[in-house]
């Protein structure tokens, strides 16, 4: 499958995508710390989100948090509707991305209720967490949403195309793996939050 290299960001973080990804920010109002790109005809989806560092946990425990964070958006929340099938670190002098302490990959499932509707899809979940240390303090997560069971009643039904060439977990390590960060300043650092409540005026 062909890959175009996409700028990320406003171009401050770049990495390769396949050809055809569709921006969902012009469909759609999509976070600031998020880029989402959508398969225009499976329901596939590929997430990347600028968050703030969790220290209260282990680096192992950090990605099960995050994966948990996506399941109370995704409505999964009972212990039924997700589930962590694996966890290992990524070495991380196989990644670009510099200033890393770590980087890990998760392969879960959940049951997720596409714009809170009653049917419910079995959708296959790979998470690639990158940990930034030092004063970025930033946790880098990245999300690859592939749909493998749809609900009849549900809307994504009329989107999917079974003769559609899908994203595969190849395409996904592809986009975590070229992933590169070309302007550091994208990162609000710890020195700089100490500035900002530093000079907060008193209003009261």
């Amino acid at each position: 499958m062909t890959r175009i290299k996409r700028p990320l960001f406003g171009g401050a973080i770049q990495a390769f995508l396949p050809e055809g990804a569709i921006d969902a920010s012009s469909i759609r109002i999509v976070p600031n710390n998020q880029e989402v790109f959508m398969h225009v005809q499976s329901d596939q989806s590929v997430i990347i989100e600028i968050l703030e560092r969790v220290d209260e946990v282990s680096d192992e425990n950090a990605i099960k948090y995050h994966f948990d964070a996506l399941a109370e958006a995704n409505d999964a929340n009972n212990i039924q509707d997700h589930i962590i099938n694996r966890i290992e670190p990524i070495p991380i002098n196989s990644l670009i991305v510099q200033r890393l302490t770590s980087a890990w990959y998760l392969f879960g499932q959940q049951q997720i209720s596409k714009y809170h509707e009653q049917a419910k899809n079995l959708v296959h979940i790979h998470v690639c967490l990158l940990r930034l240390g030092g004063d970025l303090a930033t946790d880098i997560l990245i999300s690859f949403n592939d749909p493998v069971f749809i609900s009849e009643q549900s809307s994504s039904n009329d989107q999917q195309n079974q003769n559609a060439s899908r994203w595969t977990l190849h395409d996904f390590e592809q986009f975590f793996r070229s992933l590169e960060i070309v302007d550091y300043g994208l990162f609000v650092t710890e020195s700089n939050n100490s500035n900002l409540q530093s000079n907060d005026v008193d209003m009261s």
